[in-house]
C-alpha cells in the first residue's frame, strides 16, 4: 500500500521539541546521576506529558486461528444498476489444532439466501446467524483436525448501504467500488475495483479476514463481454455463458491472504510485456495505451534487479498492475495483480519531469515483502511496508545513484521528523488503535530509514542475504518481527536484539546535541541526548564522523553509548569541518551550530551530494547568499555533478541584489540545456528577472521544450507579458488534452473578469483530479473575491463549498478551505468551514485545516 502524501509547501516541518540545556561534560566517564527515591513521585507528577507521548490501548494480539482457510471459490456477477455484487463463496476449512463445532466468519453489511455446509459426503443446510458483520454456521457435530468441512454461502454484497470509514492511508473501507455505473458521467470511465487492505475483503465475500490467514483461489466473474476482468493468478478460461455475457476463470494456486484477493473490471487498454517466462501486463484507459510501457516500462528491470538482489526469484505465476479512478489510495499490492490510483496516467511532458518507479518499485517489492511473506497481525505492519518504502531506495540507489536515492531517503527522514511532532509509537504497535492507524509514517518513512541504517550495521552482504534467507524460511508463510530478528541473527551469528529493541519496539529517535572544543592538541567531540528519555530510549549509535583538517579528511566512528559521550582525537591544526552522520543515515536530528565558513568548507569538500546540498540549503535559510565567497561557490554549484544542488544554487542566485542576478545571467543560460527538467526551468524563472537578448526567443523555445514544467513556466512568462500571437499560442496550450497546463493557464484566467472566465473554472475543477486543482482554486478564489455578479458569486461560492465537502485529495480540500477563509463577507462562512472540518475530521490533513484555522 503506498501511502498519499500531501503536495503544499509550507507543510513542510520546521520546527522540533524544545531543548533542556546541558552542561560540557568532564572527559571521565559520565557518572548516573539518581534522584532519592521519595522524591520521584513528584519529578512525575509536575512533568508536563508532551502531545507527542504514545498512546495506550488494550494489547492487540494475533487473531486466534480456530480454522484454517484452504481455499477459497468465488462465483461473482455484478449489478452495474444496483451497484450490488451477486455472489457464491464456497470456502473449504479445516480445524486449525483444536476441533470445532462453529464457523464464524467475516461477511460485512451482505444479504445471505443460503448457506450450506458439507462434512465428508454429507450435506446439510444448517441454521445460521448473522448479525451484519459476522457469519456464524454450527456444524452440528465437532471437527477434528484433519478433517475438512466445504461452506458454501449465497449472497449479494451491498457496499453502498454501508457507513463509510476510513484512514490516512486509505480513505475509504467499503470494499467495492462502482465507478461511474449508469455511464452518464462524461469523461469518467466505468469500473468496478476492490480494495481490501485492511478489512474490505470481507465487505465484496464472505471469508477469514485476518492477515495470518491463507489460502488458494478460484474467481469466476461474469460480465458484459466488452468489459475486461483481471483477479489474481493466472487467467484460467474465458468463456461465453449468456447473450453479451462473458465468464472469466481466474486461478491463484499458491496461498495467501484474503486481504489481498482483487477483482477489476472496465474497458482498459491491455499491454503486454515479460520477465523471462512471467507475463506482464499493464492496465490502462484507451487513450493512454501508447505511454503505458512509459509508465510501467522498467518493471522487468525492477524484477530482475530485485529477484538477484534477494537472492529469490520472482514468486508470482504472472504480474498485472492496473490503474483505476478514483482510488482510496496512493496503491495497492494484491498478490500478482497491483492496482495504482489515475495519477499514473499522465501526458508525455509530465513523465519526461518525473517517473512514477518509486510506487511501482514499492508495490513490486510487496510481492515479496506483504504477499510471499505477510505480516501476522496489524501491530507488524512494518514488516510490509517498511519494505516497500525501501525498496524506493533501493531502486534509486541502483538505477540514479546514490545521491538520488540520498535525497529520497532525506525527505522520508523529514516525513517522519514532521509526524513525530505530534506523534511517536514504536513501529511494531501491539496497542495500537484501530489497523488503520498503523498506516502513517513511522510504518512507512521511519521503516525504510530504520532499514537502510540496519543495512549500514550489518555491511550489504550480510544485510541481503540475511533478507534472502528470511523471504526462504516464512515463505507462504505469516510472521512478527521476531522472526526478521532471528534471521540475520542466524545468518550474522550476531544478537541483535538491541537494534531492533531501541529502532522497532521503543518509540521516537535520537534527539543530539553536539559540541566541538579545541583544548591545547586535542579535538573534543562531545554528544548530548537530549530526547526525552522516560518515552523514548537511550541510544546506542555508531555515528560515523568526518573531520577537515589541513587539506585532509579524517573519518572517525564515534560509539554513542551515553546521556553524554566524548570521542578525543588528536591535533595536527584547527579543523575547518566537522561533519556529523557522514553516511547520512541517522532518523533522528542532530544539532550542530556551524559557521557560514565550515558550511562552505562542507560544500566543496563533501564526496556526497546530499552533503553539498545541505550545505548550501543551511547557507540559503540563514541569509547568507550575499556573504563573501558565496558567489564563487554558487558558480560553482551550477556546475555541480548533482542536480539538487545546481538547482538550489539557481534559487540562492535570486536572492542576490539586482546587480549581482546580472551578472550572474551568463552563467545561468547555458543552463537551459541542462539534461535535468527542474534545473531548466528555474534558470528559466531565474532569467525572468534579468536582461537577458531575445528574452521572446528563449520562451518560444521553452515552449516546445519535452518537460511539462519547463514549457508551463515558459507559459506562464509569456502570457504574463502578452506577447504578439498569445491567444494562438494559449488556446493550443489549452486544447492539449494529454498534457495538463490547466494550474498555469488558471492565472491567465483569474485576470479576466466575465462567464467564460467563470465556466472555465467551474469546468476544469469538475474535470481535475490532480495536484493542478489546488493552484486553479487558489486562483478561482482570487476570481470571486473580485467578482460584482452576485449570482456567480453564490453559484462559485457553493461549487466551492461542496468540492471542500465531498473531495477527498487533500489539496482541493485545503485549497477551498484557504478560500473561503477569505470570504468574509459571506454570512455563514464560518459555518461553512466548520462543516468541512467536521467531514474531513478522520482524513490525513485535517491537522492541517484545524492549524489553518
Amino acid at each position: 500500500m503506498a501511502l498519499r502524501f500531501l503536495i503544499i509547501a509550507f507543510l513542510f516541518y520546521l520546527t522540533g521539541c524544545a531543548k533542556k540545556s546541558n552542561p560540557t561534560p568532564q572527559l571521565a566517564s559520565p557518572q548516573a546521576f539518581v534522584l532519592p527515591s521519595d522524591s520521584l513521585d513528584e519529578v512525575f507528577k509536575s512533568k508536563p506529558i508532551p502531545p507527542w507521548a504514545p498512546k495506550k490501548y488494550p494489547y492487540k494480539e494475533s487473531a486466534e486461528r480456530k480454522w484454517d482457510l484452504i481455499h477459497t471459490r468465488l462465483e461473482l456477477k455484478p449489478d452495474w444498476e444496483k451497484q450490488w455484487l451477486r455472489g457464491k463463496a464456497t470456502l473449504l476449512l479445516e480445524p486449525y489444532y483444536f476441533s470445532q463445532d462453529t464457523i464464524f466468519l467475516d461477511a460485512r453489511g451482505f444479504e445471505i439466501s443460503r448457506v450450506s455446509l458439507k462434512i465428508k459426503s454429507e450435506t446439510s443446510s444448517p441454521s445460521f446467524i448473522y448479525d451484519g458483520l459476522k457469519l456464524k454456521i454450527p456444524s452440528g457435530r465437532a471437527i477434528p483436525k484433519g478433517m475438512q468441512a466445504e461452506v458454501s454461502i449465497d449472497y449479494i454484497a451491498k457496499p453502498n448501504e454501508l457507513p463509510s470509514g476510513g484512514s490516512a492511508a486509505i480513505s475509504d473501507d467499503r470494499g467495492l467500488y462502482f465507478i461511474n455505473n449508469d455511464g452518464k458521467k462524461a469523461g469518467l470511465p466505468r469500473q468496478i475495483w476492490t480494495q481490501g487492505e485492511t478489512q474490505g475483503a470481507r465487505c465484496w465475500f464472505p471469508t477469514i479476514d485476518e492477515p495470518n490467514e491463507k489460502c488458494t483461489q478460484e474467481m469466476y466473474i461474469t460480465v458484459e463481454d466488452r468489459f475486461k476482468t483481471l483477479s489474481n493468478g493466472i487467467l484460467k478460461s474465458s468463456r461465453k455463458t449468456g447473450q453479451s455475457l462473458r465468464t472469466d476463470v481466474w486461478e491463484m494456486k499458491q496461498p495467501h491472504a484474503p486481504y489481498l484477493f482483487m477483482m477489476a473490471v472496465g474497458e482498459f487498454a491491455v499491454v503486454p510485456d515479460k520477465f523471462g517466462k512471467i507475463p506482464l501486463q499493464y492496465w490502462v484507459e484507451p487513450r493512454y495505451r501508447n505511454l503505458a510501457k512509459k509508465i510501467f516500462g522498467r518493471t522487468p528491470a525492477m524484477m530482475e534487479f530485485f529477484s538477484k538482489l534477494l537472492g529469490y526469484p520472482f514468486p508470482w505465476p504472472k504480474y498485472d498492475q492496473v490503474v483505476v479512478r478514483n482510488f482510496v489510495s496512493g496503491a495497492m499490492e494484491n498478490t500478482s495483480a497491483s492496482v495504482f490510483n489515475e495519477s499514473l496516467q499522465c501526458g508525455p511532458a509530465e513523465l519526461v519531469d518525473h517517473d512514477w518507479d518509486g510506487i511501482i518499485a514499492h508495490e513490486l517489492f510487496h510481492q515479496w515483502f506483504g504477499d510471499l511473506v505477510t505480516l501476522e497481525s496489524w501491530a507488524n505492519l512494518p514488516l510490509n511496508e517498511s519494505f516497500a518504502n525501501y525498496a524506493e531506495y533501493l531502486w534509486d540507489e541502483h538505477r540514479l545513484g546514490r545521491d538520488d536515492a540520498d535525497l529520497g531517503g532525506l525527505k522520508e527522514k523529514y516525513q517522519y521528523l514532521y509526524e513525530a511532532a505530534t506523534k511517536r509509537e514504536p513501529l511494531i504497535r501491539y496497542q495500537h488503535n484501530k489497523p488503520d492507524d498503523m498506516f502513517d509514517s513511522h510504518s512507512y518513512a521511519k521503516g525504510g530509514r530504520i532499514l537502510h541504517l540496519l543495512r549500514q550495521e550489518l555491511g550489504d552482504r550480510a544485510f541481503f542475504e540475511g533478507l534472502g534467507f528470511y523471504l526462504k524460511k516464512h515463505e507462504y508463510k505469516t510472521v512478527e518481527i521476531h522472526d526478521l530478528r532471528l534471521a540475520f541473527e542466524e545468518v550474522t551469528g550476531r544478537d541483535l536484539n538491541w537494534f531492533f529493541d531501541q529502532w522497532f519496539l521503543s518509540a521516537g529517535h535520537p534527539e543530539i546535541r553536539t559540541e566541538e572544543i579545541i583544548e591545547q592538541n586535542r579535538l573534543l567531540l562531545i554528544t548530548h541526548q537530549e530526547q526525552d528519555t522516560l518515552y523514548s530510549p537511550l541510544y546506542r549509535i555508531d555515528l560515523p564522523v568526518e573531520i577537515k583538517t589541513g587539506g585532509k579528511i579524517q573519518r572517525e566512528k564515534f560509539k554513542i553509548r551515553h546521556l553524554h559521550d566524548t570521542l578525543i582525537l588528536p591535533l595536527t591544526g584547527k579543523p575547518e569541518m566537522v561533519l556529523w552522520d557522514a553516511d547520512a543515515t541517522l532518523p533522528g536530528r542532530i544539532e550542530q551550530n556551524r559557521k557560514p565558513e565550515s558550511l562552505i568548507v562542507q560544500y566543496f569538500a563533501s564526496a556526497r551530494g546530499i552533503h553539498r546540498l545541505q550545505a548550501l540549503e543551511e547557507l540559503q535559510s540563514r541569509g547568507m547568499t550575499d556573504q563573501s565567497g558565496m558567489i564563487s561557490l554558487l558558480r560553482s554549484a551550477l556546475k555541480d555533478s548533482f542536480w539538487a544542488c545546481r538547482e538550489t544554487a539557481l534559487e540562492m542566485l535570486q536572492d542576490l541584489d539586482s546587480l549581482k542576478r546580472q551578472e550572474a545571467a551568463a552563467d545561468v543560460l547555458p543552463l537551459m540545456k541542462d539534461g535535468k527538467p527542474q534545473v531548466r526551468k528555474q534558470a528559466l524563472k531565474f532569467l525572468s528577472g534579468v536582461q537577458v537578448a531575445e528574452r521572446r526567443a528563449i520562451l518560444e523555445k521553452a515552449l516546445t521544450d519535452s518537460s511539462l514544467i519547463v514549457s508551463t513556466e515558459a507559459l506562464r512568462q509569456f502570457l504574463a507579458r502578452e506577447y504578439p500571437g498569445m491567444e494562438d499560442i494559449r488556446k493550443k496550450f489549452e486544447n492539449d488534452t494529454l498534457n495538463n497546463y490547466k494550474g498555469v493557464l488558471a492565472g491567465f484566467y483569474e485576470a479576466k473578469d466575465g462567464q467564460a472566465s467563470f465556466d472555465w473554472f467551474i469546468q476544469s475543477l469538475q474535470s481535475s483530479g490532480g495536484s493542478d486543482s489546488y493552484e486553479i482554486i487558489r486562483s478561482f478564489g482570487q476570481f470571486l473575491l473580485k467578482e460584482n455578479d452576485k449570482n456567480r458569486l453564490r453559484e462559485g461560492t457553493d461549487f466551492l463549498y461542496n468540492l471542500g465537502l465531498e473531495g477527498s485529495r487533500p489539496e482541493q480540500v485545503i485549497g477551498v478551505y484557504q478560500v473561503i477563509r477569505k470570504m468574509t463577507f459571506i454570512p455563514d462562512y464560518k459555518e461553512k468551514l466548520k462543516a468541512i472540518r467536521e467531514k474531513h475530521r478522520n482524513d490525513d490533513f485535517y491537522e492541517i485545516l484545524e492549524y489553518l484555522d
